[in-house]
């Protein structure tokens, strides 16, 4: 895995002159777009199914509405603003540049809301035909259905990434969150006996944030959810991290630390950052759940 050099990410907040009321729209014109979405961690990030010879699996990434400028997201609202849907094929534990196919929830192709998501998309020259029929079930978090990616055609169970067989668990396996402006939150799933992978969400709050005279706090605020991540355990005491990895767009962002004794903290392998990089571990599977 190719990890770059630690990039400082300036917080990137959206500030609009006015209020927008969030635009209602029909599920039936195959978007989540306007419609209040209570946990979109539940929905974010990847699912996969094993094949003959591969690991077939969904990518989702989320970004949300918030009015205002938050404090925190413990019982906040949340608008979803527009969704991307990655449909990939991996051979190895860790996923690589041009294993997918990318879609907007804007696509004609793609109905997508909480709990279905349908998908029709021909071959072409650098992607398979791809059909997708999938319901979620919130309940035992897991979508089922149809999932058709190129000679691949069959009902399946999509679940978490997990190792195929039982091994031992990573001490990394979790969700960890840092007080960081963004990049502030990772989900690291285990894929085989020593290999990781996981997601990130950027959980922007700027209400907390102290604003110089005449400035005043955005009158909307945007969260992301399921940005891939590339988790690499160099030690059993050690990991390196790639944020927004596997991106178009500059830039990867490259953390890590060591896992302290106790098993609670990731910190640091760096010092002198103007952000701190330590990550706490969280109870459970969002970094909502717990005042930050």
């Amino acid at each position: 895995m190719t990890m770059l050099r630690l990039r400082l990410v300036p917080l990137i907040l959206f500030i609009l002159p006015s209020r927008i009321p969030a635009q209602q729209t029909h599920p039936g014109r195959g978007t989540m777009r306007g419609f209040v979405i209570d946990h979109p961690e539940r929905l974010s990030g990847s699912w996969e199914v094993k094949g003959d010879h591969a690991i077939y699996g969904l990518h989702i990434q989320l970004t949300t509405r918030v009015d205002g400028a938050p404090i925190t997201l413990i019982g906040v609202q949340q608008v979803c603003h527009s969704a991307l849907i990655e449909v990939y094929e991996r051979t190895g534990p860790t996923r690589k540049v041009g294993d997918g196919n990318w879609l907007s929830d804007e696509s004609p192709q793609l109905l997508l809301t909480d709990k279905h998501l349908l998908l029709k998309q021909a071959a072409t020259r650098i992607g398979p035909e791809v059909q997708l029929d999938l319901t979620f079930d919130p309940v035992t978090d897991r979508w089922s259905g149809r999932f058709r990616r190129g000679t691949f055609d069959r009902l399946v169970t999509l679940l978490r990434p997990h190792p195929e067989t039982a091994v031992a668990k990573s001490p990394f396996v979790g969700t960890w969150s840092r007080p960081a402006l963004m990049n502030n939150c990772i989900h690291i799933v285990q894929t085989g006996s020593e290999s990781l992978a996981g997601w990130s969400d950027d959980l922007a709050t700027p209400g907390a944030l102290r604003y110089a005279n005449g400035i005043r706090p955005p009158v909307e605020t945007f969260e992301q959810y399921g940005s891939i991540a590339l988790i690499e355990a160099v030690s059993p005491s050690a990991v390196l991290i790639e944020l927004k990895a596997l991106t178009a767009g500059c830039c990867s962002i490259t953390d890590g630390g060591k896992l302290t004794p106790d098993g609670k903290e990731i910190r640091a392998g760096q010092s002198g950052s103007a952000i701190r990089s330590d990550w706490t571990r969280i109870k459970g599977d969002s970094c909502i759940a717990a005042p930050r």
